[in-house]
């Protein structure tokens, strides 16, 4: 159901971006490059991409985590099919998606998580920013609210102390007695300081007691915020204290990182004290997200409070809250869910599949993979489709002559691919025997097994004795023919395939290649001419360092648009097929080079160029028919030139036009359309003149026209070449001038040379 059709690499060793890159359509993709340029990185890169697993020696310098992602298309409809109860919003989003992207990012520890990204994972990133911003504002009304309880207790505090003071300083309930006076003389004096005093006391703590029981009052109203924000505070000063001990680790886990990647080797598993640190880190980090999943609910918990709901209230809605703004999805748990569907990445790797010369049938019966040769024979018995049930054939007369009819079948389609001869016309077989060990083998003796022959006309050898070019090429073949058997979608990775093997035999590697893609995309890597078809060059990406001067700088990947920017280093297989532009008249890197369907419109529209003033700004290069298009498409880009292609609105340039978006401009076109259509009236080059002008300055006759011009030249059989070739030499002598054409003519011309504008 997915195939990957795009991929995108971060911080892998000399890879720091290789931004998106789309994969050919039709399953091949090729990478080309100088040795060191990075092509390997790739292949290892998706490989990790589906085990996870890496170690130091893929960090870059600055040590920088990778990150992998992968564009996979689906069926319309697939994603709700196997996503379980999505929500009216991201069901709507699922049901209009026919790709998903899938990224797998490491941590400090190495480890890894994937996630699903893209569409998906902005939605779910909204959801999850709309959470943290709910959460961000009840956060300051709790914070808020905290200080105003801090102030109404240091407020209460005060107003106690004060209230202790004044009771401390008023008189006793029977006072003081005055001293007796015999003479004295009666005056009407002003009450006394000490009354006064006791009076505005007395005023002063009726304040303070209303006041007290106010606050006193306010805070037992508060009583549960309170509770709530002290246990706020102690959450989150239990995951500062984990975020700042995984700080800490981190730097631990760096420094060693850096350690290693400049030894260039993994780290030591025996190494205890770094185990520790390793699970110290991996606990630490559980915990915190633990930790920070506890705060977000006692802070939509505490939200509830503020709003004046009570304990009880406020906790039976919290998940109504954490539901409303939060998934029951989010980007990893739906990345680990895709990815259980998403295909096998297997990396080939040239003899670990070698034909043995015998195996104990015993061995593949229990599956034993430490055996040696026991992948090859499984692979062979994969592609004879065979089973532990064949071999229990009671009958040896019939059970010989079925594994001689197999043996007969798996010799001619290996020979299909292999097309080399020992000889002139001697062409190798392979073949399986049953046997049986005799009594001299101890314990075995009696137990069945296979022998693997591969035999000429000449010879009848086991495969270790046979060349490192056959041996290899018979591994690749069972690996990959096994594989395509497999009901499972697969993405083969190759480094340098063949590179033991003659040019011819390489050439068969791709007709392999050509066999399985239907089953099996594949991506490889080579620097050999003989691995890239000349009449497919959309399967080729470029890779080279930004500086080519620099092993340190950043490896770049150019699609087959870029071709053009590509050094001749990193061009050298497909130069080599190619052969040297110059050779080829009319094809420059001086101008800006345009595709035409024949040679009729090469003429026409030079003389068109000459008209307009264009000629030294535009080559026009003619294809051998429309169906040839394609093909000079990749042989510009082979030799790196810009270039466009115009095409007119008859129905076999409308079918080469899908072609063409399908395969060699699917990679995309970096902002210019470099396909140029013509309106629908432009039914061939012929229809840019005025039925008037095409009478008067092509077929020169006084014979009128009452259809287009390019159904008149269908249905008369006018030698258009001859015609063209003509108009364009009286172009050239001066003998045809713009004025001598009438405005519908000139009004065509604009037309087209305003679709070249961007290209001139």
């Amino acid at each position: 159901m997915m195939k990957l059709i795009a991929f995108r690499i971060k911080n892998f060793r000399s890879i720091t971006d290789t931004g998106w890159q789309s994969l050919s359509p039709d399953n091949v993709t090729c990478l080309i490059g100088q040795n060191e340029s990075g092509k390997t990185s790739i292949l290892e890169a998706l490989k990790v991409f589906y085990t996870g697993i890496i170690s130091e020696d893929v960090l870059r310098s600055d040590l920088s985590l990778p990150e992998v992602s992968c564009r996979f298309s689906i069926p319309a409809g697939w994603l709700l099919r196997v996503t379980d109860n999505p929500g009216p919003e991201l069901r709507e989003l699922l049901s209009g998606l026919d790709s998903i992207e899938l990224t797998r990012a490491w941590i400090a520890d190495l480890s890894s998580v994937m996630q699903v990204s893209g569409a998906i994972s902005q939605y779910l990133d909204s959801l999850e920013d709309a959470w943290k911003i709910y959460l961000g504002d009840v956060t300051l009304k709790l914070e808020e609210e905290m200080d105003n309880i801090e102030v109404l207790e240091a407020t209460l505090k005060n107003i106690i102390k004060e209230e202790s003071t004044l009771n401390s300083g008023l008189p006793s309930i029977e006072g003081k007695r005055k001293p007796f006076r015999l003479f004295f003389r009666k005056n009407a004096a002003p009450e006394s300081q000490e009354t006064k005093i006791s009076s505005e006391q007395w005023t002063r703590l009726e304040e303070l007691r209303e006041k007290k029981e106010k606050i006193i009052a306010e805070l037992s109203r508060k009583k549960s915020m309170k509770k709530a924000g002290e246990k706020w505070k102690e959450i989150l000063d239990r995951y500062t204290g984990l975020e700042n001990h995984m700080r800490e680790l981190s730097v631990k886990l760096e420094e060693r990182h850096q350690k290693l990647t400049l030894l260039m080797r993994p780290f030591d598993d025996e190494d205890v004290a770094w185990k520790s640190v390793l699970h110290d880190y991996r606990k630490t980090r559980n915990d915190r997200d633990q930790i920070k999943s506890e705060l977000d609910h006692h802070i939509a918990f505490s939200g509830y409070l503020l709003n004046g709901s009570t304990e009880q209230e406020a906790e039976s809605k919290v998940s109504e809250i954490i539901q409303s703004y939060k998934s029951q999805f989010n980007s990893e748990i739906l990345g680990k869910k895709y990815f259980t569907y998403c295909p096998v990445f297997e990396f080939f790797e040239d003899f670990s599949s070698l034909l043995p010369n015998r195996i104990d049938l015993q061995d593949i019966i229990s599956g034993d993979e430490q055996v040696e040769g026991y992948k090859a024979a499984r692979n062979f018995l994969a592609i004879a489709k065979l089973d532990y049930s064949f071999f229990q054939q009671p009958s040896s007369r019939i059970l010989k002559q079925k594994i001689e009819n197999i043996n007969r079948t798996l010799t001619m389609d290996f020979q299909d691919f292999w097309q080399q001869s020992i000889g002139r016309n001697n062409k190798i077989h392979i073949q399986f025997e049953l046997d049986h060990y005799d009594a001299t083998a101890g314990a075995k003796a009696g137990k069945p097994f296979l022998e693997f022959w591969i035999k000429d006309e000449g010879e009848r050898l086991y495969p270790k004795q046979r060349s490192r070019g056959v041996r290899w090429f018979l591994s690749f073949y069972m690996e990959l023919k096994a594989s395509a058997n497999i009901n499972r979608q697969m993405v083969l990775l190759v480094d340098e395939p063949g590179v033991s093997l003659h040019a011819r035999a390489q050439e068969d590697v791709l007709k392999v290649f050509e066999d399985i893609k239907d089953k099996i995309q594949v991506i490889y890597t080579t620097h050999s001419p003989h691995l890239v078809e000349i009449n497919k060059l959309h399967r080729v990406l470029a890779i080279q360092r930004d500086d080519l001067d620099s092993m340190r700088s950043a490896t770049r990947i150019l699609d087959p648009l870029q071709l053009s920017s590509a050094n001749p280093d990193t061009l050298t297989p497909l130069q080599c097929i190619l052969g040297s532009p110059v050779a080829a008249e009319g094809f420059t890197p001086d101008k800006f080079n345009m595709i035409v369907n024949d040679t009729g419109t090469f003429y026409l529209l030079n003389a068109i160029l000459q008209l307009t003033g264009l000629k030294n700004k535009i080559s026009v290069i003619p294809s051998t028919g429309v169906s040839s298009i394609p093909l000079l498409c990749n042989i510009l880009m082979g030799w790196g030139l810009d270039f466009i292609v115009l095409l007119f609105r008859n129905d076999k340039e409308q079918e080469i036009e899908e072609l063409l978006k399908g395969t060699i401009y699917k990679n995309g076109t970096n902002g210019r359309d470099v396909l140029i259509r013509m309106p629908e009236s432009f039914l061939n080059s012929e229809d840019l003149l005025s039925t008037l002008d095409f009478k008067n300055h092509i077929l020169k006759t006084r014979e009128g026209i009452t259809m287009a011009n390019s159904d008149y030249v269908k249905e008369k059989e006018i030698p258009r070449n001859f015609m063209f070739s003509r108009f364009l030499a009286e172009v050239m002598d001066g003998d045809i001038r713009l004025s001598d054409l009438d405005e519908e003519t000139n009004e065509n011309f604009r037309l087209l040379i305003d679709k070249l504008d961007g290209f001139k």
